[in-house]
């Protein structure tokens, strides 16, 4: 027997949202309530009375708070202590609790959380106007704009690794790399998700009929999304060796499958062709067969006209100069995937240059100018 709350199951359709709203402007205001004492507290460190060094230990110790909640909050704090005005956007029932939260550990940041007061009131304003995973992309790009000194571009290249580990019945596997390959890898996995999902949901329609829904499949999301990197895994071949005779058609010079239209790099391969490509005295050459019924994908990324020849001059030793414009505002500079992964300028030139990507090429206004070709 199913039990409705006491007093809900009269109320209007108008009356009950309206009273849902109402309680989660209170809850914005009861935490904003929180952070205010949090900051007195923080004041006159009555925490240390019991041994704890730091609020969000106290939080935790004391409050049951767990690790996230408790540096949030510790953060949040630390933030209301420095601007105030957070606190009276969370009062006044204006910001989200966990846009505040999302503040304040930008605000803890290393080399960007010094900047935060200097933007403040901008980001309040965003904070109240877009929805979460807006606001969230655009802070990331907020940080990478202001963080003139920048991280290292090159060590997410330079530090890519990956490590298998094994327990008793179970193993992990973490992968670590640029964005640029980590898009390319999403972009695959998610092909052979919706195979996963596909398979699940016509066995869920045989068995159920019209009363089909997800929640009666017999995987869940993430055991599809596991069984989907190991079909993916099986459909690896390795690479040709390009010494082997057997392996090898011969490259005839046409070009027409791999280019989008007839231009100079396709007059330039059909020339080539013309040369003899053996001898008697040489190995034959050309290129490894291709693996019947790949998987293919297409990254969409999304950078603007500016950003693009800053990140080929810098490519390319021109010197440029660093591209500081206001991260406010549709001139701001845009480098990510259509999703909102932010990929290195650097990055997105040699996938232009590699071909298996497609730009978006956005002018200042933020309107798409031109897309190219994959």
């Amino acid at each position: 027997m199913r039990l409705e709350p006491p007093g809900f199951a009269d109320m209007s359709d108008c009356a009950l949202l309206a009273d849902a709203g109402s309680i989660e402007r209170e809850r914005r205001i009861h935490e904003g309530l929180l952070i205010a004492r949090l900051v007195e507290i923080e004041r006159r460190r009555l925490y240390t009375a019991n041994g704890w060094r730091c609020l969000a230990g106290w939080g935790r110790g004391v409050h049951r708070w767990s690790d996230v909640e408790a540096r949030a909050r510790r953060n949040l704090t630390h933030l209301v202590i420095e601007c105030p005005q957070v606190l009276e956007r969370m009062l006044s029932g204006r910001l989200g609790v966990a846009q505040a939260h999302l503040i304040g550990r930008t605000f803890r940041a290393p080399r960007v959380g010094r900047f935060v007061p200097w933007f403040i009131d901008d980001l309040l304003d965003s904070a109240t106007s877009l929805d979460f995973a807006d606001f969230e992309m655009y802070l990331k790009e907020w940080k990478r704009l202001v963080d003139v000194d920048g991280p290292d571009p090159a060590r997410a290249h330079r530090d890519r690794q990956a490590s298998v580990w094994f327990g008793d019945h179970e193993f992990q596997l973490v992968l670590n790399g640029p964005n640029i390959d980590g898009t390319k890898f999403k972009a695959l996995l998610e092909r052979f998700e919706r195979i996963e999902f596909d398979t699940d949901w016509a066995a869920c329609r045989a068995e159920h009929g019209d009363e089909a829904r997800p929640e009666l499949m017999r995987r869940s999301s993430m055991q599809r999304r596991y069984d989907a990197f190991m079909h993916l895994l099986a459909c690896v071949q390795l690479p040709a060796d390009t010494t082997d005779p057997n392996l090898l058609e011969p490259d005839t010079g046409d070009d027409s499958d791999d280019c989008d239209d007839g231009d100079d790099v396709g007059t330039a391969a059909r020339s080539t062709a013309a040369q003899p490509t053996t001898t008697p005295s040489s190995k034959p050459t050309g290129r490894p067969r291709p693996v019947d019924g790949a998987v293919t994908t297409t990254v969409n990324i999304v950078i603007d006209l500016r950003t693009f020849l800053t990140g080929a001059a810098g490519l390319f030793g021109a010197g440029a100069g660093r591209d500081l414009r206001s991260p406010f505002g549709p001139d701001r500079a845009v480098c990510s995937t259509i999703d909102g992964i932010g990929i290195n300028p650097l990055d997105t030139v040699l996938a232009a240059l590699h071909g298996s990507f497609r730009l978006v090429i956005t002018g200042d206004d933020g309107v798409p100018i031109q897309i190219t070709s994959t």
